[in-house]
């Protein structure tokens, strides 16, 4: 009985701090260095959604940054967790042209979402997403599902769940992409 017990634990923690799904399964906790063919061919898709006030959002509206774009939800602990970082990044880096993007899917209407928003000081571009905006990413199939994107408005890593060091690893992406720090020379792409 409690072999049983640990065991469904342990579970639901693995589930809890990796990555949070609509049903419930299990994603790969990941973060995904695109080749520089799919770079190349893949640009961020543009799109339209709303703030929670309803006020129109077009993602031409950001080109030319580097931009951190966050699929998340109220609903996803794993989500919440790593929000603070995010909107530590953002201020830190926003004299230099980086911006965040949070866009909350399957968490209600603006009443439902505008509390976690308020709670976690985010101040950055918070909009309501949709099953288009997610379809035009490729698919978002667990949360949080974060892209970032360069100048040029490529799609440069796609990151899946939250893990350890996550937040260093955007860091140090984050002021390459900027021009900020260097990148080792087995990494140079001119795709950025």
């Amino acid at each position: 009985m409690k072999i049983n017990k640990l065991i469904l634990i342990l579970g639901l923690a693995a589930l809890m701090f990796g990555s949070c799904s609509s049903d419930n399964s299990a994603n790969r906790v990941e973060a995904k260095s695109l080749s520089p063919e799919e770079t190349e061919l893949r640009k961020m898709p543009n799109f339209k959604l709303t703030y929670l006030d309803g006020t129109p959002f077009d993602s031409k509206s950001l080109e030319g940054k580097v931009l951190f774009i966050d699929f998340w939800a109220t609903w996803c602990g794993p989500c919440l967790h790593e929000i603070p970082s995010m909107v530590e990044m953002g201020k830190k880096y926003k004299e230099y042209g980086f911006d965040v993007v949070g866009i909350t899917v399957q968490s209600g209407d603006e009443d439902d979402i505008r509390p976690t928003v308020e709670r976690l000081n985010m101040d950055y571009h918070v909009l309501i997403g949709d099953e288009e905006t997610m379809n035009l990413f490729g698919g978002i199939y667990g949360f949080p599902t974060n892209f970032l994107i360069t100048k040029k408005g490529n799609i440069y890593k796609k990151f899946l769940g939250v893990y350890p060091d996550k937040a260093d690893v955007v860091e140090k992406d984050i002021r390459f992409l900027l021009g900020l720090d260097e990148k080792p020379l087995d990494e140079l792409d001119e795709n950025i």
